[in-house]
Order: structure tokens, then sequence, then C-alpha cells
């Protein structure tokens, strides 16, 4: 089946205030928003309605693609301030080698058939000591069999998951798990748990997953700074 990018597709969050949108993909932009330095240039990709990069930008500069034009004109619309820029780009698109001082990408990974090269991208556009943070639903506690969800390639299971930024030598600073449905007695995705049921655990596992990474700075540069360091300090 062909991916359906339209903005009234089932997929998307297609409120116009932020405090319309589901409380479960709020509360991961909140996780992401405390974790990232308040200040810089980053993206959002794959930002949907632009919610989640209105919020970044209270504090921070955000480029946010989305593959569909409908959700970039929405966001335009409903979501434009002075420090975040929407645009039109869908997967596979090009992005600039280590040209962002943050990299968001929520609930991306599993829309992607090669999650794997999606992510290499991504790492690639970070700056040396940059933050990426991504999420995605767990196979573990959320199977796709069990959703239904003909939008997604694959869940990943937290292993899968944490493989992907060790692949690209990144640094897990930082996972958060969150519930957000009921499953039925045939393992089946069911109704939706409260606000409060949905709230992020840090370090424990859920249906999905959010990490937090680090790119490593080169190491001529954690030598030097070293160096420099024991000189100052000897």
């Amino acid at each position: 089946m062909a991916h359906d990018l339209s903005f009234h597709s089932g997929e998307r969050q297609i409120a116009g205030r932020y405090e319309d949108i589901r409380a479960d993909h709020r509360f991961r932009y909140e996780w992401a928003d405390r974790l990232i330095p308040p200040s810089g240039f980053g993206l959002d990709a794959f930002c949907g309605n632009g919610y989640g990069a209105w919020l970044l930008a209270t504090q921070r500069q955000v480029l946010a693609l989305d593959g569909s034009k409908e959700a970039v004109a929405f966001a335009t619309e409903h979501f434009s301030g002075p420090r975040v820029h929407f645009a039109h780009s869908y997967w596979p698109f090009e992005l600039p080698r280590e040209a962002f001082d943050f990299i968001v990408s929520l609930e991306s990974v599993e829309h992607v058939q090669d999650g794997a090269t999606f992510f290499a991208a991504l790492s690639s556009a970070l700056k040396p000591g940059g933050t990426l943070i991504y999420s995605t639903p767990n196979e573990d506690l959320l199977p796709l069999t069990a959703t239904g969800n003909h939008f997604h390639h694959r869940h990943y299971t937290i292993d899968e998951a944490k493989n992907l930024a060790v692949a690209e030598g990144l640094e897990t600073i930082a996972f958060a798990g969150q519930n957000t449905y009921n499953m039925t007695q045939e393992g089946k995705q069911g109704s939706l748990l409260t606000e409060a049921e949905m709230a992020l655990q840090d370090g424990v596992a859920g249906q999905f997953n959010i990490f937090a990474c680090r790119k490593p700075m080169p190491e001529f540069e954690n030598g030097w700074f070293k160096k420099m360091l024991l000189k100052t300090l000897g």
C-alpha cells in the first residue's frame, strides 16, 4: 500500500493549538525540550503539523521538515513563530553534514523502510557534541501486528532502537518509556490510557521508547581540551 501522507489520513495530530494535541505526543516533545540546551539551531525531522517544532523554537532556532505539503501548510498557518521555519521535504532527502546543534525525530524511523539509513543521515547532519533525540514504538510491548498500523514499516525492540545510535557511534545519555494504550486480552491495541498513565518514565521501557544521544567530539579535540585543562590546572 502506498504511504498516505494526507493530513487527514488518521495517522497525524491535526489540532491547531498546542494544548489540544494528544497528551502522549506532547509529553515526548516536552521530554526532548527539557534535555536540549536552550539555544542553538536544530532540525525537527518529520515534524507533522508543527506543534513540537513550535515548542522547541520557544528557546531555539528550528528547521522543521515533513513529507506532507498539507501538514507543512497547516504548520505554517497555526504554529509559525520568529524562530521556526517549516519546509516540505520527502524522504529520502539530503541534509548538510554537521549543520545542526540538535536534531529531534519522534515517531519517525518506523515510517521508513530502511531505518538505519535514515538514522545515519540524521547522525551525519548533527554537529559533534550535539544532541539527537528519537522515539519509536516498542516491538516488545506494542508489536506492529497488534496495532494494525499500515503506516509503519516496523517497530523496534529496545535493543534494536538503542543499536541505531550505537551503529553511528552516538552515546545514549538518557532514555524513557511511555505507555499509551490498554491492551486487550487477545494482545491487541485497545483504548487510550489516561493522561496521567501516559507520563514518561525515565529508564523504564514502555510501549514507546525515547532516547537522547550525544555525538562525541573528534578525538583530537578531546585530546587538545584535556591537555589545555591539565596545563591550566597544573
